[in-house]
């Protein structure tokens, strides 16, 4: 199946004046091969480079409880090469590869049947019966000293020498709730060694070097944990979303140490398939030139039953929560949380416009009150700002602790009145000239287009992507007064309060002198 589609912004609609003449045209191919397999074309005339990505529909909301962060591991793993990059013999390593799965399922049965013996059942993680079993260190020892044979075989940065050496630059990987991508930029006549690349690595990753990648892993959380607003961000998702995992960190303390082999195999062998994959290059090729290459190394791989969704779905809010984080090393802030629809909604555009007015609102109403504090308006959760699935929209000021009350009062205002009589045409001119800006930056980006056009895939559709943007530029201030009436109301309102950990006493007369 082959379709092109053209999906043009006209000035017969209602768009604004600072719009007129703005050019949404994205003229992206598109050819759905008999396995599935997708794959979009932005073709750039004169472009000797291209931006190669490809998509799997796969994320963190895949993932168990227990096994958090496994998605992001997956990712790190498939760096670690496949049966034929990234060992010096195969053949010869082979045998290890397979009895250190074997003996990790027995590892698996022995944590089963120890269940009793080493749950945790204390509230701060610090009472279990044993920390392990003498079955359990065994095999335990034995998969490590089958590591140590496989290393013997290891030939670490293949990947990346072959890219490097036919002209091949930012080499990246990402894994968020709802797609992991890997990417490269490449000159147009070696785009063929993109194919090659991935095409084994969808089908022959070994997962070699595993704990050394669990401990980059923990390294990478810890990083994250050490800035003092993580964890504060955190409880917000979680106050927000009760129980989708789009709302869910990316791993605790506790998950690192229960990845499993077998567990992301399982994960690879189910959403790794061709079905459940799109490719997407912006540059000097052509549909043309890629279907048949696309076909020669995909092409052979069978379409399988569709993957398993990720079944959650949040519950309607039905009361107004609240928060109050003690931190001294985080500055104290007032934020209120709003859930919002996922993309896909008609509704999803609006809230970028609205996000932006209630920023332009929030730091004038702050000024007049002769009150000193940074606005923070934004849709992220975790790291991500976009999803199919409800997401919030975040409205945080950073001021004194005194100003609090009264700064919570003033975002309280702002949200209940937004599109109201006392926003100015300005305002909402100002909100989307901003958001204009930065499409148009993103245009001028293969890279980051390319990136945008595979995540609104795997969010909903690609098609979706120009509609989403069209519908952004009709925005007006009756939707946002709809928007305000329907979502941001108390009974869908997390509000989070920080404040110091340590209270400083007030300073006495006495001490004074």
């Amino acid at each position: 199946m082959r379709s092109l589609v053209l999906l043009v912004l006209t000035c017969s609609v209602s768009v604004p004046l600072g719009a007129q003449g703005f050019d949404y045209l994205l003229p992206i191919e598109e050819h759905v091969f008999e396995n599935g397999l997708r794959l979009l074309v932005l073709h750039r005339e004169g472009d000797a480079r291209v931006a190669c990505k490809i998509f799997t529909d796969f994320g963190a909301i895949v993932e168990e409880p227990g096994e958090l962060g496994a998605a992001h591991y997956l990712e790190h793993l498939m760096f670690k090469g496949t049966t034929g990059l990234g060992t010096t013999g195969w053949e010869s390593e082979r045998p290890y590869v397979e009895e250190l799965r074997a003996t990790e399922l027995e590892l698996e049965e022995a944590l089963n049947a120890a269940r009793n013996t080493i749950r945790e059942r204390g509230v701060w993680g610090d009472y279990k019966h044993a920390e392990s079993t003498p079955r359990i260190d065994s095999l335990r020892a034995e998969i490590a000293r089958l590591d140590g044979e496989i290393e013997r075989f290891r030939d670490r940065g293949a990947m990346m020498r072959w890219y490097q050496a036919f002209g091949g630059t930012n080499l990246t990987a990402t894994t968020e709730q709802e797609y992991m991508k890997f990417d490269i930029n490449l000159p147009a006549e070696q785009v063929d060694l993109f194919l090659r690349v991935e095409a084994d690595r969808m089908r022959n990753t070994v997962f070699r070097e595993f704990d050394q990648e669990r401990m980059i892993l923990v390294e990478q959380r810890l990083g994250d944990l050490n800035r003092p607003s993580t964890p504060y961000y955190e409880q917000m998702a979680g106050l927000v979303g009760l129980v989708h995992p789009v709302f869910w960190p990316e791993g605790y303390a506790t998950d690192f140490a229960e990845y499993s082999r077998w567990y992301q195999r399982d994960l690879y062998d189910r959403y790794f398939q061709p079905n459940n994959t799109t490719l997407v290059f912006i540059g000097g090729v052509t549909l043309e030139e890629m279907t048949p290459k696309v076909e020669r190394y995909f092409g052979w791989m069978e379409r399988v039953p569709e993957p398993t969704r990720a079944r959650a779905v949040e519950p309607p809010p039905a009361s107004e929560r609240s928060l109050t984080y003690r931190s001294d090393d985080l500055p104290p802030r007032v934020e209120a949380r709003h859930m919002i629809p996922g993309v896909g909604h008609p509704d999803r555009p609006h809230f970028d416009v609205a996000g932006e007015v209630l920023r332009i609102r929030l730091e004038r109403a702050i000024e007049a009150a002769g009150i000193a504090g940074a606005v923070n308006v934004n849709t992220r959760v975790v790291h991500t700002s976009r999803f199919g699935v409800p997401g919030s929209v975040n409205v945080e000021v950073v001021t004194a602790e005194a100003n609090l009350p009264a700064v919570q009062a003033l975002i309280d205002t702002a949200v209940r009145t937004l599109g109201s009589d006392d926003m100015t045409e300005e305002d909402l001119s100002l909100a989307k000239k901003r958001l204009r800006t930065g499409w148009y930056r993103t245009l001028r980006n293969a890279d980051q287009l390319a990136f945008e056009i595979g995540h609104f895939q795997t969010m909903d559709s690609w098609r979706t992507l120009v509609p989403y943007m069209e519908s952004r530029e009709t925005t007006n201030a009756a939707d946002l007064r709809r928007l305000s009436a329907e979502y941001f109301v108390p009974e869908n309102r997390a509000w989070g309060f920080v404040r110091p950990k340590t209270v400083t006493p007030p300073i006495s007369q006495e001490d004074d002198r």
